[in-house]
Order: structure tokens, then sequence, then C-alpha cells
């Protein structure tokens, strides 16, 4: 299920932060794109603006991380790839 994010304005006149655009799981980029959720994780884990969610202490051996993508890295890296096709 996609929902439609949005960037919001700080009311300051600042320019748009980070922390206010709409942040995308890897399902929902692999959904988009058409890939295996696997490529996803190992094409942004890496990028700059990616956040990732662990929890460092752990009662099981599985580690358990969650990835979120915002929307300006998604671009970006959708450009890049883009890019290198031509």
């Amino acid at each position: 299920m996609a929902v439609a994010g949005k960037v919001v304005a700080l009311e300051s006149g600042e320019a748009t932060s980070p922390m206010y655009e709409r942040h995308f799981r890897p399902d929902e980029i692999a959904e988009f794109l058409g890939r295996d959720v696997k490529t996803i994780w190992r094409m942004f884990e890496r990028e700059p603006g990616v956040l990732i969610f662990e929890n460092q202490v752990r009662s099981s051996r599985r580690r358990h991380r969650t990835l979120m993508i915002p929307q300006s890295v998604y671009e970006r890296v959708y450009l890049a790839m883009q890019n290198r096709k031509t």
C-alpha cells in the first residue's frame, strides 16, 4: 500500500528538512522498482541520510533492523541509476 508523501516546509522559511520528508521502507521501494527487498537493502543501507534502527541488546541470535529511506535519498539513488544506464 503506497501512501503519497509530501514535504512540509518549515515555518521559519528555511529549506525543507529531511526530517519532514516521506520515508519509505525497503519493501515499498522494492514494489515501486520491481526488485527484491534484499536488493533494496543492499542499495540503500550505506547511503548517507538513510535511517537504520537496530536493537543493540538482543535476546535472540537474529539481528532485527529497520531501514527508513527519505524521499530525497530515494530520488538521488534513482536518478543515479538512470544516469548509469545511459
